[in-house]
């Protein structure tokens, strides 16, 4: 195979995605259907926007308990606020707050050009005293683990209280050793390379990406595809893709991802694979950090969650589990949402 069809290859499967689509014209985004039986919310009853001092908007929404303790999730890649809704009934229980909040230019966050890491605590700063928040917690999943750590940065000593990452993406000096291919060209020369018009017309041929289907419709293309035998995926990753009602919620998640078009997207997964602009080593030594990374992760290798314990030292606890990429975000959440409700 040639360079040129492994880079394609890479592209089209960056995040496990195979291409299951013919050929798509350019078509208005079709809306979801009525709402299917879900155990996860899918509605954005509890969505809203803050407009920011520079004009943009930053869509959130609320999930849990209401009057829990506090806690921003910030969402992988691609993805949105919607996926607070898989913390909804775990946050009800334990009394969190979950407040998810989409990046800019996906959902209902306006663009924001020329943005680096360090720009969205300030964006989250802003929220958090919208909504009146004495203190605050940080969880940050898979795409979201960079912004994690921005946080842990930037973020006022006495707001924030504690810091979760779930198998979240480190610096890019770490490497991507011990990834699948496409995880590895994907983040290491995908996102730095590939211009907008290209990405787009990748995702259009995904279930992801088929923004002109209903929602129902993309679900059924995407068990079309996981029915076919895979002998690379873990058996774990085969249970949680069984589950309808996850993949529904990370379809509706990535309707929002894509509402603006694809150089949200691209913006995004550019940034986080670039030199963060900051030293893990500086972050304050007196912030608690919980790190929860799995043994088979193909996506972000268990390296990344070791060196990123290494560099804060003492104040990071790193939990190994027996799991994957997409199992210890679904399997664990209730450990480590508990955590972060106990962290004072």
């Amino acid at each position: 195979m040639s360079l040129l069809s492994d880079l394609k290859a890479a592209l089209l499967r960056i995040f496990a995605y195979p291409t299951t689509a013919n050929n798509l014209e350019s078509t208005p985004a079709a809306p979801p259907s009525g709402p299917p039986k879900c155990r996860f919310r899918l509605d954005t009853d509890s969505s809203a926007t803050l407009i920011l001092p520079d004009g943009r908007k930053l869509g959130y929404a609320q999930y849990g308990s209401l009057t829990g303790r506090p806690i921003f999730y910030l969402h992988g890649l691609p993805g949105s606020r919607m996926e607070g809704a898989y913390f909804d009934e775990p946050g009800l229980e334990l009394g969190a707050r979950i407040i998810s909040v989409d990046r800019p230019g996906m959902g209902w966050s306006s663009p924001q050009p020329g943005r680096t890491l360090l720009d969205h605590p300030k964006d989250l700063e802003h929220l958090a005293q919208h909504l009146e928040l004495e203190d605050y917690r940080v969880l940050g999943i898979s795409g979201g683990g960079p912004y994690a750590l921005a946080c842990a940065m930037a973020l006022p000593r006495e707001k924030l209280k504690c810091v979760s990452i779930v198998c979240g993406l480190g610096p890019p000096d770490i490497g991507m050793r011990g990834s699948n291919f496409v995880h590895w060209i994907g983040f290491t020369f995908g996102f730095h390379y590939s211009p907008s018009f290209l990405l787009r017309w990748f995702w259009q041929r995904e279930p992801t990406g088929r923004l002109d289907l209903t929602d129902e419709k993309r679900l059924e293309l995407w068990l079309q595809r996981e029915s076919k035998p895979k002998a690379t995926v873990h058996e774990k990753d085969i249970e949680l893709l069984k589950d309808e009602d996850f993949l529904r919620v990370s379809l509706r998640s990535c309707r929002e991802s894509f509402a603006q078009g694809f150089e949200g997207v691209r913006q995004d997964g550019k940034l986080i694979s670039s030199d963060f602009g900051f030293r893990i080593e500086d972050i304050r030594p007196d912030l608690p950090v919980q790190l929860w990374y799995g043994k088979h992760d193909t996506f972000v290798p268990l390296n990344h969650g070791v060196q990123i314990a290494a560099r804060l030292g003492g104040r990071a606890h790193l939990r190994v589990e027996d799991e994957t990429h997409g199992s210890i975000s679904m399997n664990l959440k209730r450990q480590y949402l508990e955590d972060l409700v106990r962290s004072t």
